[in-house]
């Protein structure tokens, strides 16, 4: 990567050091001094004891809440459960699983929708807690509901054998579940999941029609440079797919990747929307470039040169 933005990453806050040197740079820093800056201290506080990640048991929290995004921060940055103490939460994150593997993490939730306990599950995987006989148990459900088009939906009507069997899939549920599976080495090169990767793909492809797959287009709100990326987005959608070798190697891949570059400012990337929740960071504002944006850019590139 240039060596004037690496210089400028390396500038910012200690936690975003720590996830330039970790995952830019190949070396092994301590996380202490990153877990101590202030911002990250006050992350932390939120998300411990009894009004932090225990309050998921209440079923009162949902997925578009800030504590799903800062474990999910947490984990992008590289941190592990142990190097920020969250052993007890994460445990009881755990806690919610069923005995047949499936998860109920809000009220009103179904038992088959796999893309919200994706959420947490990828982030646990990244800090690895992941308990791999709890967590397979869930992976097996997921790869089980697999739909004919390769891809998966939360809705029972549109199982393998239901009345709409033969729709089409979810991006959302696609894109939750490929970050998840693409946090495992023996999945990144699975030609199973190569249908879920090419609806991703094609949905790009064709976004000048007017197609909504679900709901979800293709549109302003789509392109846009966010993080964290809560809903369907081109920052999330690439950083899952860059996960799998297939998907990089792709003309619609390097369409979409070319799109993000396309907004840089000698190398640097700005938020264009915000989470007001986040305002302690620099993706939480537009008036400056972000280099945890500009960082998130270039790791989904460097996967990409390596694959």
């Amino acid at each position: 990567m240039d060596k004037n933005i690496l210089d400028w990453l390396l500038e910012g806050p200690p936690w975003l050091r720590f996830a330039v040197e970790k995952q830019l740079l190949g070396i092994n820093p301590k996380a202490g001094p990153a877990a101590a800056d202030d911002s990250m201290k006050r992350l932390l506080s939120g998300l411990k004891g009894n009004q932090g990640l225990f309050t998921l048991k209440t079923g009162k929290i949902s997925y578009k809440a800030k504590m799903y995004w800062e474990l999910f921060f947490l984990a992008d940055i590289g941190f592990t459960i142990k190097d920020v103490s969250l052993e007890k939460e994460a445990e009881s994150i755990y806690g919610l699983q069923s005995p047949d593997g499936k998860f109920v993490t809000m009220e009103g939730m179904k038992p088959d929708y796999f893309c919200i306990p994706a959420i947490l599950l990828t982030a646990l995987k990244k800090m690895e807690f992941d308990d791999r006989g709890r967590l397979d148990r869930f992976i097996d459900l997921v790869l089980d509901s697999q739909r004919l088009d390769g891809g998966w939906h939360c809705a029972a009507q549109r199982a393998k054998g239901g009345k709409l069997e033969d729709s089409e899939s979810c991006p959302m549920d696609n894109q939750n579940i490929l970050m998840l599976l693409g946090q495992f080495d023996e999945y990144r090169n699975d030609p199973r999941f190569k249908g879920a990767v090419d609806l991703i793909l094609g949905h790009w492809d064709k976004r000048g029609e007017k197609r909504r797959p679900y709901g979800f287009g293709i549109g302003t709100d789509f392109r846009k440079l966010k993080y964290p990326a809560v809903t369907y987005g081109i920052l999330r959608v690439l950083d899952a797919l860059s996960l799998f070798p297939y998907a990089g190697k792709s003309k619609s891949f390097k369409s979409m990747l070319g799109e993000v570059r396309s907004k840089a400012k000698s190398g640097r990337y700005c938020a264009e929307s915000i989470v007001k929740a986040f305002s302690d960071f620099d993706f939480g504002q537009k008036s400056e470039p972000s280099r945890w944006i500009t960082f998130i850019v270039n790791r989904i590139e460097k996967r990409i040169d390596e694959a």
